[in-house]
């Protein structure tokens, strides 16, 4: 799979979709892109950053999210909230769009109208966003002519939105995805048109430390191993097993950790990692995730073992050299709670001092570990001690500290 030369990492998608909601036309949006790039994640975060900077309430609209709400209280002060309405196309029926049509009589005249399904009631009032998920993939001419009714008119049957609802759509293209649609000129005429790749590999490794702490970490390190395999659609639209994409990552490095807590046997990790993978590349990750290295203790205390490891193992290593780190500074930061930069460095001397060697043996490599080996570290430790750590042990080794600065934006932590 090849990116378009214009298309948007999600992070700047987000960026310009949170711009476009504050224009006067909140004109409507479409994304385009392969499947399992994060297209639904960034506009429910688009949602829910809009939702923060308005100090709204930010609610999804389905069964789950609806528990606990109470709907009186949103349509009597619709200035507390913020609506996410996120709808798969592929399961909506036209009149699931455009309302239910009723009979009511005025006076002797019976007549017919729409009533509204209750998301667009909401949207009627509330503003938010409407997103219409797979537009690309329907193949019922009736449910797309309610949906860009949608689009363009903003309206559901004869409900229209209010003005601080604006609607996003997001579907494959044609390249990506077999079944996909081509879309009417007149309709694309009418929205701003995004591609969206996948994310960077260091964007999707900041966001699943804010999003996923505790992961597996060792899926960081197959992708730092293995870039290549981190995005992989296959030419064929439809087959029995997954494939590897920014979103199955994100199930397995949440559901692999989990795993291994619950002390799953090895055929069975490696049944879900090829489940999320698909054979090829998850076997492969198996074999690497069962590679034997040392432990952190074991490295610190002989430092030239690291160079002698195979590349793979170094990858592996890096992760625990990361994690060993993370839990001696929790060790200190959980009894210092209050501290600041210049405190919490003067508490990290001796944990700098015990693993400069080491560290230096990883510097002396290869960039790449020590890129890895500070997302690991974002995975477990807070401000400011992440800082106050970086800090010491650039002051203490100018190898370390040349290697980071060639690096350039490994202090871009999760807010």
């Amino acid at each position: 799979m090849s990116a378009s030369y214009n298309a948007l990492v999600p992070d700047a998608a987000k960026e310009l979709l949170c711009f476009l909601y504050g224009t006067s036309g909140r004109q409507s949006v479409l994304l385009l892109g392969p499947p399992g790039v994060g297209k639904s994640a960034l506009v429910r975060e688009t949602a829910a950053e809009i939702a923060h900077d308005a100090g709204r309430t930010l609610f999804e609209y389905n069964n789950r999210h609806l528990t606990g709400i109470d709907l009186n209280d949103v349509y009597t002060y619709p200035e507390r909230y913020f609506i996410f309405v996120d709808l798969r196309l592929t399961e909506t029926e036209p009149v699931d769009l455009m309302g239910r049509p009723v009979t009511v009589r005025v006076g002797d005249i019976p007549q017919l109208v729409y009533q509204p399904a209750q998301w667009a009631a909401l949207l009627s009032v509330v503003p938010g966003i409407l997103f219409l998920d797979e537009i690309t993939n329907v193949h019922r001419p009736d449910v797309l002519a309610a949906a860009y009714k949608l689009i363009q008119d903003r309206t559901a049957g004869f409900t229209a939105f209010c003005c601080g609802v604006q609607v996003v759509a997001a579907g494959n293209s044609p390249k990506d995805s077999a079944i996909a649609n081509l879309l009417p000129s007149p309709l694309l005429n009418r929205v701003y048109c995004l591609d969206v790749q996948a994310p960077q590999l260091n964007q999707w490794a900041r966001w699943m430390s804010f999003n996923h702490q505790g992961s597996e970490e060792k899926v960081l390190a197959y992708l730092y191993r293995f870039p290549g395999d981190f995005c992989r659609v296959p030419d064929e639209d439809e087959a029995l097993g997954g494939y590897p994409t920014p979103r199955s990552y994100t199930f397995l490095a949440r559901d692999l950790a989990a795993a291994v807590g619950a002390g799953l046997s090895a055929e069975s990790v490696r049944a879900l990692c090829v489940a999320a993978l698909g054979a090829e590349v998850g076997e492969k990750f198996f074999a690497f995730w069962r590679h034997p290295v040392p432990t952190f203790a074991e490295l610190k205390n002989a430092p030239d073992v690291f160079s002698g490891l195979n590349i793979d193992e170094k990858y592996i290593a890096v992760v625990a050299i990361g994690q060993g780190i993370a839990a001696e500074i929790s060790s200190i930061a959980f009894r210092s709670l209050d501290a600041g930069i210049l405190e919490a460095r003067g508490l990290l001397k001796k944990i700098v001092a015990d693993c400069a060697p080491l560290l230096e043996a990883v510097a002396a490599q290869t960039r790449e570990y020590l890129g890895l080996l500070w997302f690991t570290l974002a995975n477990h430790i807070d401000s400011p001690w992440r800082e106050a750590f970086y800090f010491e042990v650039c002051a203490r080794s100018c190898t370390i500290r040349k290697a980071y600065a060639d690096i350039g934006n490994i202090l871009k932590w999760p807010a």
